[in-house]
């Protein structure tokens, strides 16, 4: 058993014993899913796609017989509103379809915006991620861990370098970003009265990434030859804090219970493929650390569950629907620089997309799934039900 398998083991163990608790949270197919938030913050406009007719459709399409079947009436796609529905649910991200959608090889494609899920908890102003834009640091900024190791980078080709600099930026800006998302989900929590044991590891959980943070910046300005912080947060002018139980359980198990869950074991597999030590140093940081993130969410979300009764799980339960085919994995802009090669990146921690999606659907089938049908497995009583999570 490798270090990353034995990590998700051990995470999913952890999550079990948790959701096993009496009153857990009151202590302290083929889905394209869309991970690795976007350089861009605005929505991506792309062309979607999903099989029909589907196998579950239950006869969606009449009699038609398929496309050019039996020389019945051609397949016709659904219309706009149930093509969106069918996105999110396949898609593992929320779509704005744009056009009506048109019959090719066995799919219907839409066009649409899509709004992509991320790995780790990010800020999401109207459903958009935002993270400040990178500056070059001042010297009393302070976002470079003055105690990291600096990097090996004598050996690296200049490309790689600039490969790695992007790259760690990128995961810089999102840690910095986490830190108002937690600061966000602490005001959410007293709003929605929760326990203080949550409230607590919300803001412990803040000054992580604040830490995750300036561990990132360390190694991008490094790998950049020149000081790299953030710049102001764009929280355009307002700081939405949710009242509604149901909403707040629903980005717990977004954000946290799918999001956090997915940084950790990502973060643990990068640590296992990472041969640079200063790297390995801030990603064993980061993977423990993001662990306990996933299981404060997987808490939230229980304890939300406990106290708010069905609505509150049908919400949650909604939000995972969206794995009920989880064995391919999209990333939107989380490519790797094709002038460099992918173990070059990964001696240095930074794995490309597919390596990501590769983890990614490891820690959905071998975590996520199996803690989601525990969690859903209780009603709001805190009984047990019977639930299929597929």
């Amino acid at each position: 058993m490798n270090t990353a398998h034995a990590f998700r083991l051990t995470l999913a163990h952890r999550l079990f014993a948790l959701l096993a608790l009496p009153a857990a949270g009151a202590a302290a197919g083929c889905v394209s899913a869309y991970s690795s938030c976007p350089e861009d913050p605005e929505p991506v406009s792309t062309v979607a796609c999903f099989a029909w007719p589907q196998d579950d459709a239950g006869g969606a399409g009449g009699g038609a017989g398929g496309a050019g079947g039996g020389g019945g009436e051609p397949l016709a796609c659904p219309s706009r509103s149930e093509g969106q529905e069918i996105l999110n649910q396949t898609h593992f991200a929320s779509h704005s379809v744009r056009s009506d959608g048109t019959l090719k090889d066995g799919e219907c494609c839409y066009e649409a915006y899509v709004i992509p899920m991320c790995e780790g908890r990010p800020y999401l102003v109207d459903e958009v991620a935002r993270t400040a834009a990178s500056v070059r640091a001042r010297r009393d900024a302070g976002w470079g861990a003055a105690d990291a190791m600096a990097p090996r980078i004598d050996h690296l080709s200049a490309d790689l370098r600039e490969a790695l600099a992007a790259a760690w930026t990128r995961d810089a800006l999102f840690e910095h970003a986490s830190v108002a998302s937690f600061g966000r989900f602490a005001l959410e929590l007293l709003a929605a009265g929760a326990p203080a044991g949550l409230v607590e590891e919300a803001h412990r959980a803040a000054l992580d990434e604040a830490r995750h943070a300036r561990l990132c910046f360390a190694l991008a300005s490094a790998y950049a030859g020149e000081a790299i912080a953030p710049g102001a947060f764009p929280f355009e002018g307002r700081v939405e804090v949710e009242a509604d139980l149901a909403s707040i359980a629903a980005r717990a198990a977004r954000e946290g219970c799918i999001g956090e869950t997915l940084a950790a074991v990502i973060a643990a597999e990068e640590l296992g493929a990472a041969e640079d030590p200063a790297v390995r140093s801030a990603l064993a940081i980061i993977a423990a650390d993001e662990a306990r993130h996933a299981e404060l969410a997987w808490r939230t979300a229980a304890w939300a569950i406990r106290v708010g009764g069905e609505r509150v799980r049908a919400a949650v339960e909604e939000v995972f629907a969206g794995l009920e085919r989880a064995d391919a994995w999209e990333i939107v802009n989380g490519g790797q620089d094709d002038r460099v090669e992918g173990a070059a990146l990964a001696a240095h921690g930074r794995f490309g997309a597919a390596a990501r999606a590769d983890a990614a659907a490891r820690a959905i089938a071998e975590v996520v799934r199996p803690a989601a049908k525990m969690l859903l497995a209780r009603r709001g009583d805190g009984a047990a039900r019977s639930v299929r999570v597929v």
